[in-house]
């Protein structure tokens, strides 16, 4: 279990924010962990659309690790699956300033350029294009809706 410096908070709100021409973006100050040395992961997401980026604590990315883990080596399905994550995703670790600076390979293909917007996701979040967030909100309001019956919550 980590120490409680290096857990990071849970991730609520929609924030807004500039991107510099070196590709770093502050990350909102309250989902910031006290310890410095946290390593995120950002995946282009999902695997077939690449929309936004899905940022994974370093809990939630072992979780992802150690599923797979346990698939077959002959499971050709399963070895494409980490090639593509392996592919589309990368470690980010924040700066002194409390930045992340987003790899070309990720941004671009999300649409991120000026600037990003930060969604919570509860144990993990979101850096989206605001223009593609925007399109994307109110079909997002109508499957979480259906969601929240089925899931009787």
């Amino acid at each position: 279990m980590p120490d409680a410096d290096s857990r990071v908070p849970t991730f609520h709100g929609d924030f807004l924010y500039g991107v510099d021409q070196s590709r770093r973006v502050m990350v909102p100050a309250i989902w910031r962990p006290k310890k410095a040395k946290v390593v995120f992961t950002a995946i282009l997401w999902p695997i077939n659309v690449e929309d936004f980026l899905l940022v994974l604590p370093p809990e939630r990315w072992q979780m992802l690790l150690d599923t797979l883990k346990t698939k077959s080596l002959h499971d050709k399905r399963v070895a494409t699956l980490e090639r593509v994550i392996g592919a589309t995703s990368a470690p980010l670790l924040l700066d002194k300033v409390g930045r992340f600076c987003l790899p070309d390979h990720l941004a671009l293909p999300a649409g991120i350029e000026k600037d990003a917007r930060f969604v919570g996701r509860l144990q993990k979040f979101e850096i989206w294009s605001p223009n593609r967030y925007q399109t994307a909100t109110p079909q997002d309001k109508s499957v979480a809706a259906a969601a929240a019956e089925e899931f009787n919550i």
